[in-house]
């Protein structure tokens, strides 16, 4: 049984409320199941056959009315029903109920956090393939790239410019980055390749989202020039390294177009390409998701995006399951997948939600 806060969470804005009685409610659910399941449109005698409590007759009246308000769509005069956006987001507001993951599928999703996977890019390139295994869809992972290098060595620097310094850091794999830094005081170059020699012996080997848990959260009174000195500078580098981050811009990584050319929807070249041309504009893909990450972090869970909900064009015939991970303190990415509206929400919501769980598990493992 679902969490019904989940449900709430789920409600897109601008959506009616529940207002469907108990056989609409029942005849629509029984249309979008076997639709899901069969992707052929949905005859009232099936209907009938599901639901015996009500006559042929009312059937075909009802699902009549629910084609009048929006909920199905009857592709052709004499064919049956499909659900339309509307139709889904009722589903999966009001009546779906999130399915347990089997052990197997959560086995295979587990085995993909190996303890091998030493860098952010490879877990989330892992990740991804999760997702897109466990979903059968497009997985997809966007988050500003996060640093896991370890520092190997820093070095200062005295300028000619009173009161400046350079800050030299080395990162494991001898990637090299410097910065002018501000002092507090005077400081001659014994007294700074003395206080580097002293950071770098205790930053030696940690990440760099390590560092801001090394600097002093207020100055304490009667200090040393030596001591003030090192505060600042652990700032510094602190605050350079942030910067570096920032700097490096998002990750968009996904896995499992495969899955789409399984799927009938994506007989139609056409909606394929489009779907294509989003993955691999990243500018496109990373607004999208950045969108989703904000309302993510206002009302957390899982965000299912239906169709025509979606703003860009291209991925009108699809819909997204997403939601947000923690990296760090300030910082969040985004995680979910892509594929036809006629999906097995009740599966794919739950299975996002996990692996997003032990990304963001991962990253702890990794970063601290």
């Amino acid at each position: 049984m679902s969490d019904p806060y989940e449900s709430i969470l789920r409600i897109s804005r601008g959506h009616p409320r529940s207002h469907l009685d108990e056989r609409k409610h029942q005849i629509l659910e029984t249309v979008v199941v076997d639709y899901t399941r069969t992707h052929v449109p949905v005859g009232s005698q099936l209907v009938a056959a599901h639901l015996a409590a009500w006559s042929s007759a009312t059937i075909r009246n009802e699902l009549a009315n629910l084609v009048e308000d929006g909920y199905l769509i009857q592709p052709h005069t004499s064919s049956g029903r499909v659900p339309s956006d509307q139709g889904y987001r009722y589903y999966v507001n009001f009546i779906m109920e999130e399915e347990q993951i089997p052990p197997d599928v959560k086995l295979s999703i587990d085995r993909c956090f190996r303890p091998s996977l030493h860098s952010l890019d490879e877990l989330l390139e892992s990740a991804a393939e999760a997702l897109a295994t466990a979903t059968e869809t497009v997985g997809i992972i966007a988050c500003p790239q996060v640093s896991m290098s370890r520092i190997k060595h820093l070095d200062l620097v005295e300028l000619d410019e009173p009161g400046k310094a350079l800050l030299l850091v080395v990162l494991e794999g001898n990637v090299v980055r410097d910065r002018v830094i501000a002092l507090p005081m005077a400081a001659d170059q014994e007294m700074l390749s003395n206080l580097a020699l002293e950071i770098s012996r205790s930053v030696r080997g940690l990440s760099v989202h390590e560092i801001p848990a090394r600097v002093p959260v207020n100055a304490v009174q009667n200090v040393s020039e030596s001591q003030v000195l090192r505060t600042v500078v652990l700032g510094e580098l602190a605050e350079f390294l942030h910067d570096l981050d920032a700097e490096r811009g998002h990750w968009v990584i996904h896995d499992g177009v495969r899955n789409l050319l399984r799927q009938p929807e994506f007989d139609d070249i056409a909606k394929l390409g489009q779907v294509m041309e989003v993955l691999e504009e990243e500018q496109i893909i990373t607004k999208l998701l950045e969108d989703i990450d904000r309302d993510a972090q206002k009302i957390p869970g899982v965000r299912i995006i239906i169709g025509r909900e979606n703003e860009v064009e291209q991925l009108t015939h699809c819909s997204l399951v997403f939601t947000s991970f923690r990296i760090d303190s300030s910082r969040f990415g985004t995680i979910g997948i892509l594929g036809p509206t006629r999906m097995y929400y009740s599966q794919v919501a739950p299975r996002v939600r996990y692996v997003a769980q032990r990304v963001e598990a991962s990253i702890h493992e990794q970063i601290g």
